[in-house]
């Protein structure tokens, strides 16, 4: 039986692998008992190094069950709750959050790069495909932290104002910004087509305009494409 909980605890969140808790002022992240530990330390790891770095304050702590995370609990409301409402301003707060996680100084960050990475879970024929990508689009632009994982359902924001804090970093590498962007696009692709031409819109001129060509896009939307169906 577990010892953690004494029955008061809310359940604010779930997802394939793991429910999200709120119990006595702290999220807890509750893993499937068949998640490997593994994974969960490299979770723990890749938070540590975002707070170290100032990509976001949302401290993990250790307990007693291997397969729950206590976490600091961020008040507001998801930026998906916003657009739900109607918020128009949904799609800037996105930009920023990018803005803000991209121009991080990557020196000292003790991240994977998603070279180094992006071939252990995909079989050889896709490797052929992925990492010639990943290698080309790596010389030709600068890397910098990417989420790859920006969503709505991750980035909080306060009740009132644009401030926000993105949670959830466990895919976060270090790579070109590219990749982030072709990341979101694929999520919007398969989850809402308004939010997918708001954000073709809005947020891919300005990518465009920072140097990266449509051939660069395309070819990281296709690698990730690949990446993103090994998850499921």
């Amino acid at each position: 039986m577990n010892t953690i909980f004494d029955g008061t605890q809310k359940e604010i969140g779930k997802g394939a692998q793991a429910k999200v808790v709120l119990y006595h002022g702290y999220a807890y992240k509750i893993y499937d008992k068949s998640y490997p530990t593994e994974w969960i330390d490299f979770e723990k790891k890749q938070q540590k190094e975002v707070n170290i770095s100032g990509l976001s304050p949302v401290r993990y702590y250790d307990t007693e069950d291997d397969h729950i995370v206590k976490m600091d609990f961020v008040e507001g409301e998801t930026l998906e709750t916003r657009a739900r409402k109607g918020d128009i301003t949904c799609m800037e707060i996105l930009s920023d959050a990018f803005s803000f996680v991209h121009s991080k100084d990557i020196s000292g960050i003790n991240m994977p790069r998603l070279s180094d990475t992006a071939g252990m879970s995909i079989p050889d024929h896709d490797k052929e495909i992925v990492l010639p990508i990943i290698e080309r689009l790596s010389a030709k632009h600068k890397s910098c932290v990417c989420h790859l994982d920006m969503h709505f359902l991750n980035i909080m924001t306060s009740d009132a104002g644009n401030s926000f804090t993105i949670i959830d970093w466990i895919n976060s590498r270090i790579a070109p910004a590219v990749f982030d962007y072709a990341r979101t696009y694929i999520i919007f692709d398969e989850f809402s087509k308004e939010a997918l031409e708001a954000f073709k819109a809005t947020i891919l001129p300005t990518m465009l305009e920072s140097g990266v060509s449509e051939q660069d896009f395309s070819d990281a939307v296709k690698a990730s494409k690949i990446l993103r169906a090994a998850e499921k």
